[in-house]
């Protein structure tokens, strides 16, 4: 009788996952590495290898999670809003983010103060650009009605 019973709750993370391996298959790593090369690698050169890698990992995370988070605000588009209305009504949920994640990775504590300060500005630049290439690759994939 177990075997009857649909847990939607299970549904929706499974459907939840599969999106978001669809999803970070998107990501142009073309882009990133330009990005990488031009912008961070320059920032970070001075660093120890082992908070190099943990700022890269760091900065990685903040570019799946916004793509992702524009992904999924892409369906305000529907309601009739532009892309600057979308990225105003989450930009304080942005900064909460990215903090959080900076916390998560307990980068404050692993990097001193300027390191840190010049991490959370290409965090920052780097959370709005990819937000606003989900917003775009939702929008696509919506009108062709794969998301």
């Amino acid at each position: 009788m177990d075997s009857n019973i649909v847990s939607f709750e299970e549904r929706a993370r499974i459907r939840n996952e599969n999106m978001r391996k669809k999803i970070k298959d998107s990501i142009d790593i073309q882009e990133v590495r330009r990005y990488y090369y031009n912008t961070v690698e320059v920032s970070i050169r001075h660093l120890p290898l082992l908070q190099r890698y943990l700022v890269e990992e760091y900065l990685a995370e903040i570019i799946y999670e916004f793509f992702f988070q524009g992904v999924a605000a892409s369906k305000l588009y529907k309601a009739g809003r532009t892309a600057e209305e979308i990225e105003r009504s989450y930009s304080q949920q942005h900064l909460l983010s990215i903090y959080t994640l900076a916390n998560d990775f307990n980068l404050m504590s692993r990097l001193g103060e300027w390191d840190f300060y010049s991490v959370s500005i290409i965090a920052e630049d780097l959370a709005a650009k990819w937000f606003r290439h989900g917003l775009v690759y939702g929008k696509k994939q919506r009108k062709l009605r794969l998301l």
